[in-house]
């Protein structure tokens, strides 16, 4: 994650931005008066929010991770799509 001030984002913000959407990374923005920010691109976002719904359920947790384990372990089965 990279950091700057907000001086320099705000000096800077395009290439700031375009930065964080290309690279898929998010920026660490400090603020001498007042809390500090992180700037994530829309996808980044949406995904950490998918992903914070899909956990919020123990029970669905508990399939993904045991899910995630088994793939890990190279134990996943490949299956075609049926096409409709």
């Amino acid at each position: 994650m990279e950091i700057t001030t907000y001086s320099k984002f705000r000096e800077n913000m395009k290439s700031y931005l375009d930065d964080v959407v290309n690279d898929q990374k998010a920026l660490y923005v400090t603020r001498a008066n007042g809390e500090d920010v992180v700037v994530l691109s829309k996808s980044d976002y949406e995904s950490m929010q998918e992903t914070y719904y899909l956990m919020s359920s123990p029970k669905n947790a508990e399939r993904l991770l045991h899910a995630i384990d088994e793939a890990n372990k190279g134990l996943g089965v490949k299956r075609d799509l049926i096409e409709l």
